[in-house]
């Protein structure tokens, strides 16, 4: 048996797959494709992809009775990333012994098929079908499908039409009530209207809680949670916004543990250029700031400064990115005499040196020779800190 599995975020499915998933099949005598939606696509994380089950219902939908089309959860079942190479040793698992696998990409990804993750493994347990659609470079497309090919992959090639439809500008039309009819099937249509998706209102803050439960190590999640609760308990001592400091204490480091892959799927460079020296530690702050905004919809300026700066500070801060930057080093969850001080300098009553007392502390904890280089950032959050103190207390003086 001869299977093409045609995986994707498929958000939402339109008439284009379907046209040209049909197009492989018949060209290169497949028994039938099998369409696997993504679960958490590793390449998709500058926004919240739709729930699976939401994407698995429209493919169901979509695909109806049609012969040769079927529909797995493979991958919709995991909570983490998804990777092709997982998915294949799942799907081998119960394949007949002479069945063959055929994964189905577009040509202009068969030169990034060498940078999959264990993409020699990959080679081994499926061969490709490579979707060539008109007007494709045919230089750049040969000299990919050579490379492919001495690497040791097996590649057939489907001629497939050009169809001008973006999930993206679906998503967009659907989001501003525009009709889609004539992009997506039918039941896809009416799903979508029914279930009211794409809509471009911020997540409410159950569902962002949830979805950043996937990003994060359940360590790193307990942190969150830890200065989520003490930001809101700082913004009640401090006359700050409880529900902009839930917010921003929660998204905090949701993008902490992205890769440096996906940095730059984020626009952001790792190299050491510019302000930020390239460290994970320093970049996930401005990550997290366009996470918030693309994947949550988080439009408040002073939520997405308060993220942004979280790690460095800086001067002009305001009361919520105060209150932020502090919670992160005296939540509960945090231990040791740097945190400490910290802590009993808020309790002293002002939030304004305890955030002086934490540039002091990071300048100290480098300046003795640990493992991370001075951000300048840190000096200048520092001295506006102990300008502000001295002009507060030369008023009340």
């Amino acid at each position: 048996m001869r299977t093409g599995i045609f995986g994707g975020t498929f958000d939402p499915v339109h008439n284009g797959h379907l046209i040209c998933a049909d197009a492989v099949r018949r060209q290169l005598a497949l028994d039938k494709v099998v369409f696997v939606p993504a679960g958490v696509p590793p390449h998709k994380i500058a926004r919240r992809i739709t729930p699976p089950e939401d994407r698995l219902a429209m493919l169901r939908a979509a695909i109806g009775e049609r012969e040769g089309f079927a529909v797995s959860d493979i991958e919709c079942r995991r909570r983490k990333y998804t990777y092709t190479y997982d998915t294949l040793i799942e799907l081998r698992r119960t394949a007949a012994a002479d069945e063959e696998f055929y994964w189905i990409i577009g040509a202009d990804t068969l030169a990034d098929v060498f940078n999959w993750y264990r993409s020699a493994d990959v080679f081994r347990l499926c061969a490709f079908a490579a979707m060539k659609r008109p007007g494709c470079d045919e230089t750049v497309f040969q000299q990919s499908l050579r490379k492919a090919q001495e690497a040791g992959a097996t590649v057939l090639v489907a001629d497939v039409p050009q169809i001008d439809i973006s999930a993206t500008q679906i998503r967009a039309a659907a989001g501003a009530g525009e009709e889609i009819g004539a992009f997506v099937p039918e039941p896809v249509r009416a799903y979508i209207r029914q279930k009211n998706l794409y809509r471009p209102a911020q997540l409410h803050f159950s569902e962002i809680y949830e979805d950043v439960e996937t990003l994060l190590s359940p360590r790193r999640f307990t942190h969150s949670i830890g200065v989520m609760e003490e930001s809101v308990r700082l913004g009640e001592r401090f006359g700050a916004d409880r529900e902009k400091c839930r917010l921003a204490g929660l998204l905090h480091d949701c993008a902490k543990e992205l890769t440096e892959q996906q940095y730059r799927w984020l626009g952001i460079k790792t190299d050491a250029s510019g302000e930020y020296d390239g460290k994970q530690v320093l970049l996930h702050g401005e990550a997290g700031a366009i996470l918030a905004e693309t994947r949550y919809g988080v439009r408040d300026p002073e939520i997405l400064a308060a993220i942004r700066w979280h790690i460095t500070g800086r001067p002009e801060m305001g009361l919520l990115e105060q209150i932020l930057f502090v919670a992160d080093n005296t939540e509960p969850g945090r231990e040791g005499a740097v945190f400490d001080l910290v802590r009993e300098t808020l309790r002293k009553g002002s939030l304004l040196r305890a955030v002086l007392a934490e540039c002091e502390s990071t300048i100290q904890y480098v300046i003795n020779g640990k493992d991370r280089q001075l951000c300048t950032q840190t000096v200048r959050t520092r001295n506006w800190a102990l300008k502000k103190i001295a002009e507060e207390a030369e008023h009340v003086g």
